[in-house]
């Protein structure tokens, strides 16, 4: 059988994905191997999933639409230390002169195989290690503190937290030491699968639409917002509180992300970003609307989401 391939032009959008399909469609593959970071799995899973659900990316997208497998072997190769896709059963893909963007969940949508080999991530450069850490080191995170997180999700998201606080300045700092790469790579994996079933929190629903709306890389939109997040929520964390702040070896949760970020050079505000209130507004209001807000710790109406996003500096 011939070896075709496609390869995503940016981060996946319906005009990158349906590039993908059209690959797949024409191939019908036996197996489908997708090697790269979030964007390229991400890509492939809507891909490869519209094979044989009709109607086009937008049209399968959400949480409660029914979903076909695909009969192909789907094997995740992830490159970076980040998203956790080749283990989530989630997917994520822009859409054009939109503030949000589509969301997939559905039992059809994982790999059935995923290979973790972090030789392939000495070559990553410091800046993408930073931000694909940080987007995993948020999910560990948000994940543990969820409404939704339970006594199976919690060690996962706990020893993540603990992994990424440990090695990812470590992976920043010297590319090539392998042991940290190794732990950012597990942390990335442990985290994705603790929040197939916690889900996140406000942070993600603030870094979509900075995404979405402001082009900022998914990552580094976490660590813009992830301080000023944590410390709305974390009077709301209860008997996890004390736990954060011992595994980020800080006086509390929200200091100790601070810290981490400027550990791996991420001290960035949103005034580089979004100068202007009119923005900062339809930031919160895109947040508002983002499946993500249910499961935050603490409730959030549009006033305090857009004191968060003026907390974001």
């Amino acid at each position: 059988m011939p070896l075709v391939y496609c390869v995503p032009a940016r981060e996946p959008d319906i005009e990158v994905v349906d590039a993908c399909h059209a690959v797949f469609a024409e191939a019908d593959p036996d197996l489908i191997v997708a090697v790269g970071g979030g964007s390229t799995m991400d890509a492939a899973k809507v891909a490869r999933m519209m094979l044989v659900n009709p109607g086009g990316a937008a049209a399968i997208a959400g949480f409660d639409v029914p979903h076909r497998p695909h009969a192909s072997l789907f094997v995740g190769v992830p490159t970076t230390s980040g998203t956790g896709s080749e283990v989530s059963e989630m997917a994520v893909i822009g859409q054009a002169g939109s503030d949000i963007k589509l969301r997939y969940r559905s039992a059809a949508l994982p790999f059935q195989v995923a290979l973790l080999d972090p030789e392939l991530t000495l070559s990553l450069p410091p800046k993408v290690t930073a931000h694909t850490g940080f987007d995993a080191f948020t999910h560990a995170l948000e994940g543990y503190v969820s409404r939704s997180a339970n006594l199976m999700t919690e060690p996962l998201s706990q020893n993540a937290l603990r992994l990424l606080h440990d090695w990812l300045p470590v992976a920043v700092e010297d590319p090539s030491h392998k042991a940290a790469r190794c732990h950012c790579m597990i942390a990335a994996m442990q985290a994705a699968i603790a929040y197939n079933t916690s889900q996140l929190g406000l942070c993600h629903a603030l870094a979509a639409p900075l995404g979405a709306m402001f082009h900022v890389a998914h990552g580094l939109a976490n660590a813009i917002a992830l301080p000023a997040v944590t410390a709305f929520n974390q009077s709301w964390f209860g008997d996890k509180a004390p736990v954060i702040a011992a595994l980020l070896d800080a006086p509390a949760a929200a200091e100790g992300v601070a810290r981490l970020r400027k550990r791996v050079g991420l001290e960035i505000g949103l005034d580089s970003v979004v100068p202007d209130g009119a923005g900062r507004d339809a930031l919160a209001s895109a947040a508002m609307r983002s499946g993500n807000m249910p499961h935050n710790p603490r409730d959030a109406q549009w006033e305090d989401v857009r004191a968060v996003v003026e907390a974001m500096r």
